[in-house]
């Protein structure tokens, strides 16, 4: 992975780790898990990207693949997510979200593009 799609996808992973973490517990399923376990998991989703984004910086084999699956599909949650939030008004959710979806947008670019 060329270090500015590196950096873009961990940018991403920053972004949708802040985004959920300050975004707050809107639904009745988040609502009922507990805090810490949440952060928790929102740490442990944003350290499984990020070390995606490592093995393909570092070139593992078959990374590469798994990642633009990942970015992909990550993609569409986000602009889903981003939906969601326009209709509620929720801003600083939707900030971070719009931030995450640009740079991982950005990332998959950068990865599928010919050296």
């Amino acid at each position: 992975m060329p270090p500015r799609a590196a950096l873009a996808w961990w940018g991403a992973t920053a972004c949708w780790f802040l985004g959920s973490l300050l975004g707050g517990r809107r639904t009745p399923a988040e609502a009922a898990v507990p805090l810490p376990v949440a952060i928790l998991a929102y740490v442990v989703g944003a350290g499984l990207f990020a070390l995606l984004g490592y093995g393909v910086h570092r070139g593992v084999k078959g990374t590469r693949v798994a990642s633009a699956i990942v970015g992909g599909l990550g993609i569409v949650v986000l602009v889903r997510q981003l939906a969601e939030d326009l209709a509620t008004g929720a801003v600083v959710h939707g900030a971070f979200f719009l931030a995450a979806l640009l740079l991982a947008a950005t990332a998959v670019v950068l990865l599928l593009r010919r050296r």
